[in-house]
């Protein structure tokens, strides 16, 4: 018992130094940002997340300060990671957008409808936990307002509280299905970042094959097939061709 209570105190000690240590290296790497120091900057807050401490605030600073020092890839990947989880930040998406616009490849979006770009917007709005939080928020809503609608004796309450709880239950449904729907979107659909400086679209996983276009660091692909050294990918034109794997970092 004495040797578990002094494992637990050197683990929440442990955990206390680090949340501490992360605290000083941000705010830390937030004023070599603001005095110019952008290397020094990254170093500071790719250390936080050697630590294992991820969150849409360090990413955005970490995609602003390789900005700074005009590495495009790295921008745009952590831009990339800090959208993930918080899909609609507008500051993020700016930023983004600027790194974007540094790119060589200028490659056009398949046309959409408003209907698809309405529910794309949609299922972008919150992340995976906002979704899934809020779906048990209502959960819990529909369990308390069940219980009270089954306990209570006036037949004018039980009905308003059954459709309170109807109503509360289908709306966790909703944002339970759309949270769980995006993290299995997001397991199946795995995206990437070209980091070296140009890179051969070929038809087939091989140097034999017939190069179709060059493509050129900081482009983001979607990852179709892995094989061996080789992955399958795919633009936001449409276009699929074959790369080496070794040329993008995945956004995961």
């Amino acid at each position: 018992m004495k040797n578990i209570i002094i494992l637990s105190f050197l683990w929440f000690s442990g955990f206390i130094f680090s949340q501490t240590e992360n605290e000083f290296n941000f705010k830390s790497g937030i004023e070599f940002y603001n005095s110019g120091d952008y290397n020094e900057a990254i170093n500071l807050f790719v250390k936080i997340i050697n630590n294992g401490e991820h969150s849409d605030e360090l990413y955005f600073n970490l995609g602003n300060s390789y900005y700074k020092i005009n590495d495009i890839p790295n921008s745009i990947y952590y831009f990339e990671k800090a959208l993930q989880l918080n899909p609609n930040d507008k500051d993020i998406l700016n930023n983004l957008t600027y790194s974007q616009n540094m790119l060589i490849d200028k490659i056009d979006i398949l046309p959409s409808n408003q209907l698809s770009d309405f529910f794309e917007y949609i299922y972008k709005f919150f992340s995976i936990k906002k979704w899934l939080f809020i779906g048990i928020i209502f959960l819990y809503l529909f369990l308390i307002l069940f219980v009270l609608y089954f306990f209570n004796k006036n037949s004018y309450w039980k009905k308003r509280l059954f459709s309170l709880s109807a109503f509360m239950f289908i709306v966790s449904n909703i944002f339970l299905f759309t949270g769980i729907s995006k993290h299995e979107n997001k397991a199946s659909v795995q995206e990437a970042i070209i980091f070296d400086k140009k890179i051969d679209f070929r038809t087939e996983p091989n140097f034999r094959s017939e190069i179709q276009f060059n493509l050129h660091e900081g482009t983001k692909v979607t990852i179709k097939e892995e094989l061996n050294d080789w992955v399958s990918v795919e633009l936001i034109n449409g276009a699929s061709g074959w790369m080496e794997s070794k040329s993008i970092k995945k956004i995961d």
